[in-house]
């Protein structure tokens, strides 16, 4: 039997934030129930089926070497965070990093262009992976692992401001971790910009 326990966090060392639930195995084949195994696991489990661990051990990745990054949108740093428009499509090369987005802020995006976020996890420590999705997107959120790029597509279908943010919890401050992009009327001359607040000004 496998008991899935919520509350946990910082029972166990590393307490990384993705360790913030435990499960525990047992034995209940005799008269007394007995504890096989406790350990950490990531959050919000629902179902458990056991396979041997040698299946998966040699194939397992905690994090990417952010020098071995060579996606075609990889950001390698802050320094390479912008935006570029192709058209009607706009590319945002986005970092994240405990705990802030760069850029944060991106205006100029117009009503029927088609915005592509390719956001790079700056981190190396194999336990903060960072999520991220744009409010009122009909697509999933990204989970972007230490040191890899994934992109998510966004469609705008209303003028205004959206909020993006981080979906996965990363640090005390995760949820400060969130940014805007302004959508702006298909007719509109706004310039395409993009921009980071700095942390410390808001401190």
């Amino acid at each position: 039997m496998i008991a899935y326990n919520k509350i946990t966090k910082d029972r166990y060392l590393p307490t990384g934030p993705e360790l913030t639930q435990s499960a525990q195995l047992y034995s209940i084949d005799g008269d007394k129930m007995e504890l096989l195994l406790d350990f950490p696991t990531t959050g919000e489990p629902h179902y458990a089926q056991a396979i041997p661990a040698d299946l998966v051990k040699a194939r397992e990745v905690k994090f990417f070497k952010i020098e071995e990054n060579h996606h075609p949108y990889a950001a390698m740093g802050e320094k390479d965070a912008r935006v570029e428009r192709k058209g009607k499509e706009v590319h945002i090369w986005m970092t994240t990093i405990r705990s802030h987005f760069a850029p944060d802020n991106v205006e100029g995006v117009k009503l029927g262009d088609e915005v592509y976020f390719h956001v790079t996890n700056l981190e190396q420590d194999w336990d903060v992976p960072h999520g991220f999705a744009v409010k009122g997107a009909a697509n999933a959120e990204l989970l972007i692992m230490p040191g890899e790029t994934q992109t998510l597509k966004w469609v705008p279908t209303k003028v205004g401001v959206q909020p993006f943010y981080c979906t996965d919890f990363c640090s005390a401050l995760h949820q400060e971790m969130q940014g805007y992009i302004r959508v702006s009327p298909a007719n509109s001359n706004v310039p395409l910009n993009a921009y980071t607040v700095s942390v410390d000004a808001e401190l």
